[in-house]
C-alpha cells in the first residue's frame, strides 16, 4: 500500500463564492493561484516517488477556524499520514528566503519540515534558508492547521512573494520547488 500525503492549497476558504486567495506577489499572482500549479507539480513528483497525494484545493467553512477544522477532519478521513499546506510569505520588499513551520510539540512534524528544508536548500541554493519555525501559540500563524491535523504537518513558505528577486526565482523554478518538496516528503517517509 502506497504512502499517502495531503497537499493543501493555503487560503482556499471560500469567501463570497471565491477562494480567499492570500497575499499577492510582486507579479500580481495570489498565493492560491500560484500554489494551485505548485500543488499539481508536487502531486506528479510524489507519484514518481511512489507516494499518493490527496490535494485539497477548496476548504469548507464559514470562518478560518471552521475551514481548518473541516480540513483536519478530511485529512484524517482520507487516511493521509502527513500534510503540507502551501503558502508563500509576504512582508517588506527586502524580506527573502524560505521557511518551514511545524507544531512545536511534534517531533515528526519537525522531521518532515527538516527534510523538506534540506531538499529546498540543496536544490535552490540562491534562496536563503530561514530555517524551521516551531509554532506553539494559539495566535501564531498557522497554529490551527498545525495543531489540529492528526498527522505530521508542515506549512511551506518557500519564498517571499513581496520580494521581486524571490518572485522571479519562484516563477522560473516552480518545478524545482515542487521537486524539492516532494523529495523532502519522500525522505521523511524513508526515515
Amino acid at each position: 500500500m502506497r504512502r499517502k500525503v495531503a497537499i493543501c492549497i493555503g487560503h482556499s476558504r471560500m469567501v463570497v463564492g471565491r477562494p480567499e486567495g492570500g497575499a499577492i506577489s510582486t507579479g500580481g499572482i495570489s498565493e492560491w493561484n500560484y500554489n494551485l500549479r505548485l500543488g499539481a507539480l508536487i502531486t506528479d513528483e510524489l507519484d514518481r516517488h511512489g507516494i499518493q497525494a490527496v490535494e485539497f484545493r477548496v476548504y469548507e467553512g464559514k470562518t478560518y477556524g471552521g475551514a481548518v477544522s473541516w480540513l483536519a477532519s478530511q485529512i484524517k478521513a482520507t487516511g493521509c499520514e502527513a500534510a503540507v499546506e502551501l503558502h508563500f510569505n509576504s512582508a517588506g520588499a527586502d524580506a527573502t528566503g524560505h521557511e518551514w513551520l511545524h507544531w512545536f510539540a511534534s517531533e515528526r512534524g519537525k522531521s518532515l519540515a527538516s527534510n523538506i528544508q534540506s531538499e529546498m536548500t540543496k536544490r535552490i541554493p540562491e534562496l536563503k534558508s530561514r530555517g524551521l519555525k516551531a509554532i506553539g501559540g494559539a495566535d501564531e500563524r498557522g497554529a490551527g492547521f498545525l495543531r489540529q491535523t492528526h498527522c505530521p504537518a508542515v506549512i511551506a513558505e518557500p519564498f517571499f512573494g513581496s520580494n521581486s528577486a524571490d518572485w522571479a526565482i519562484a516563477q522560473a523554478k516552480q518545478g524545482e520547488i515542487a521537486k524539492a518538496i516532494a523529495a523532502g516528503i519522500a525522505r521523511f517517509y524513508k526515515g
